[in-house]
């Protein structure tokens, strides 16, 4: 468990996490499901479990897209975890959940199937075009 991908060309992330690929940076990947509840993986370059600033500046990064994409009326709870139960690379989930969603009050990952939603990831993708270029 927790394999590292050394190789995140997009088409390869996609086709081993199953979701579409948005961005890359030097630290991670970022993933999307198309599902109503917005719901966002990180897949890391390292482990973060091994280099402790690796993991101050990747977690750093997640809540500041959190903060961005709640400023943008995603929300306004957000679930962030490492879970890999079912696939073996590291990933890190960024959840946006709210009182109205399906799943609510329970995990998103133990609803059977989540309400699709095809134009989340390039909705998503486009309120994070002004967050990449600032940071």
């Amino acid at each position: 468990m927790d394999i590292i991908l050394k190789d995140h060309q997009p088409a390869l992330l996609e086709k081993t996490f199953g979701n579409h690929f948005l961005y890359q940076t030097e630290n991670y990947s970022l993933m999307c499901e198309a599902t109503e509840i917005p719901w966002l993986q990180f897949i890391p370059t390292q482990n973060p479990e091994e280099n402790s600033q690796y993991a101050a500046e990747l977690y750093g990064e997640i809540h500041r897209i959190a903060n961005h994409l709640k400023s943008k009326g995603f929300g306004p709870h957000i679930n962030i975890a490492k879970i890999g139960n079912k696939l073996p690379y590291y990933h890190i989930h960024l959840v946006f959940r709210n009182k109205n969603d399906q799943a609510w009050p329970e995990p998103i990952w133990c609803i059977s199937s989540l309400n699709k939603k095809p134009e989340i990831p390039q909705t998503i993708s486009g309120f994070l075009t002004d967050f990449f270029e600032v940071w």
